[in-house]
């Protein structure tokens, strides 16, 4: 095959220049050596380019079909736990003892390509074209889309979608996910970067792993993606099925309504839920947001369980306030003083109701004179109703003075709500404004004495210190500062992790700002020391002293374990027991294992 001078980091022309004038690509760069080289022949068509990306299961190369002149992605089955590349660069071969799980994998990766090629008619799927048989391994030609991942597209925007928005992007692609479900296909890593946006509107589904390399703690190292993978994926004894794929749609779509990705499920706690999607952003039908958060339950049998019923539930067009109920209102009844619409008849079987009959002259006029003798009653009975009224109201009221005085005669004490004096009998009575058991001058004496002395024991006390806020304050200047010293004393404080603040920040003080200080006030504060989480950083390219010292930064407690491997210098981490970029949780300190190559193995190591 003739091969043309393109560019292996975009198949673009380049000439005769080192440097791509397209993508500034160079194929003098440094290069992992365990990958096929640039320029590598895939069935005598395929121009193999640079690495896309790679997991636990295999890479995926930019390519160029010199027979269809179209750029392909060409996706390499290559388990680097279970397989080495061979002295020649091309060949692949299994590590001894791995023969048997290579195979296994290598059944179910065709076997997931064959399905896919079998699905052309699915717009919104990478188009998977052809697998080619080569150097001891299977390579898929896939679909090459020109754009970026919804990732991409997300971060550039920075703001949260509209319902109608989210909708009209992903609803297609649900629907193809959904026909895939139809055939058996799992994905079990629907998240953002597996979603491509092409020119025109396009939008393609793709990322299609097999189902080891989608499960922690299998043979293969996990490619899970945190917030997005439900929670069975962490698990060894959990089964996949469609309920796991809803989650991630689920995910996804509160990621792109809220501009809130939901925490990792290893971290998520059944006893916290999650914020309703609906709470941050408005245009979110409370239909939607319940099915949302329903398809995020931790529990697969408490979750949404198939696409169906997901988009069943969240589908159809919406408008603002679509889900509340509708309220029929009866129209106003006519009165008999007012004009009455006009009414449709129609002819029925029923008879004509009678014409109603009008009263007798007689009966009439019998009606008149009841009515004139009801007035006339009236207006009788309502001035002695009012004179009633009156002498009540004066009699309850008006005369209280006189009956006071009565019982004060006759030896009795009224009722009255006041201060207590003794009375002449040895008793005690009550006290009021008016002199009752004192005099009107004791009585202006006694109301003089408490204003006067409120008004010295003003004039003798210093107003006191107030308490600032301190929360957002490094605790360092606090202590620093003589006046905030000068105000109270401070307590040992009390150090608390936090997701909001970084470390040595105040989050909290006993004492309210603005409240009053008196001497000896002692103020406790808590302080933050961090997240409860970091996250496992990469290891790539790093040696052990290099990688460990990171981990040392962040708080992570580790132990190394020395292995044999070929495909990294000696001194280079090779791997941990636990995926890179997922939580860590410095609370429970759990122990990550890195693994570190020990030494080179020979050249012409025998393999099996």
């Amino acid at each position: 095959m003739k091969e043309e001078n393109r560019c292996m980091g975009c198949m673009e022309l380049k000439g005769g220049a080192e440097v791509c004038p397209h993508c500034g690509y160079s194929e003098n760069a440094p290069r992992i050596e365990t990958y096929l080289p640039p320029r590598s022949i895939i069935g005598n068509r395929y121009i193999v380019g640079k690495v896309l990306s790679y997991n636990g299961e295999g890479v995926t190369y930019l390519g160029y079909d010199a027979i269809a002149a179209r750029k392909v992605d060409i996706r390499e089955y290559f388990p680097d736990t279970l397989a080495v590349r061979e002295a020649d660069g091309q060949g692949v071969s299994a590590k001894s003892g791995c023969q048997i799980a290579f195979k296994t994998y290598l059944s179910d990766f065709v076997e997931m390509m064959e399905k896919l090629s079998h699905m052309r008619t699915l717009s919104c799927l990478v188009q998977v074209w052809s697998l080619q048989e080569q150097n001891g391994t299977v390579y898929a030609i896939m679909e090459h889309v020109e754009g970026f991942t919804l990732q991409e597209y997300l971060d550039r925007r920075g703001l949260m979608l509209t319902w109608t928005e989210a909708s009209d992007l992903l609803l297609p692609v649900f629907k193809t996910l959904q026909m895939l479900h139809q055939e058996g296909i799992i994905h079990r890593g629907v998240s953002p970067s597996t979603i491509y946006l092409g020119r025109g509107g396009v939008r393609k589904l793709g990322g299609f792993g097999i189902s080891a390399v989608r499960a922690a703690r299998t043979e293969l190292v996990a490619e899970l993606f945190p917030g997005y993978s439900a929670p069975e994926q962490y698990s060894t004894v959990s089964l996949h099925g469609t309920w796991t794929d809803v989650y991630a749609v689920c995910a996804l779509l509160y990621d792109c309504t809220t501009a809130q990705c939901p925490p990792e499920a290893l971290i998520r706690s059944a006893a916290s839920e999650l914020p309703s999607p609906r709470e941050r952003n408005e245009t979110i039908p409370p239909r939607v947001s319940l099915a949302i958060l329903q398809g995020l339950a931790l529990r697969p049998e408490d979750r949404i369980r198939t696409l169906n019923e997901l988009l069943a539930r969240i589908g159809g067009p919406f408008q603002s306030g679509g889900d509340s109920p509708t309220i029929s209102i009866p129209a106003a009844r006519p009165t008999d003083t007012g004009s009455r619409p006009a009414v449709k008849t129609a002819t029925s079987s029923r008879p004509a109701v009678k014409p109603r009959q009008m009263p007798e002259k007689s009966k009439v006029v019998q009606g008149t004179s009841d009515r004139r003798l009801l007035i006339n009653s009236m207006l009788i009975s309502l001035p002695i109703l009012m004179a009633i009224l009156i002498f009540t109201f004066w009699y309850l009221f008006g005369n209280r003075d006189n009956r006071t005085e009565s019982s004060q005669d006759n030896g009795r004490v009224p009722f009255s709500s006041g201060t207590l004096v003794s009375s002449g009998s040895g008793g005690t009575i009550p006290s009021s404004s008016g002199g009752f058991g004192q005099s009107s001058a004791q009585s202006s004496t006694q109301s003089s004495e408490p204003s006067s002395t409120a008004s010295s024991s003003e004039e003798s006390s210093e107003p006191l210190p107030k308490m600032v806020n301190l929360v957002g304050m490094r605790y360092e200047d606090v202590i620093a500062n003589a006046e905030y010293q000068a105000l109270c004393s401070f307590a040992e404080p009390e150090y608390i992790y936090s997701d909001t603040e970084e470390s040595g920040i105040i989050v909290w003080q006993s004492v309210a700002s603005g409240s009053q200080l008196p001497e000896g006030t002692v103020v406790r504060l808590k302080v933050s020391k961090g997240s409860q989480y970091v996250t496992i950083p990469s290891y790539e390219k790093l040696t052990e002293e290099e990688y460990t010292a990171l981990l040392t930064q962040l708080g992570i407690q580790y132990t190394v374990i020395y292995r044999e491997d070929n495909t990294y210098p000696e001194g280079y981490v090779v791997g941990l027991d636990r995926m890179e970029g997922s939580k860590y949780d410095l609370e429970k300190a759990a122990v990550v294992q890195v693994y570190v190559c020990k030494e080179q193995v020979p050249t012409g190591w025998p393999f099996g």
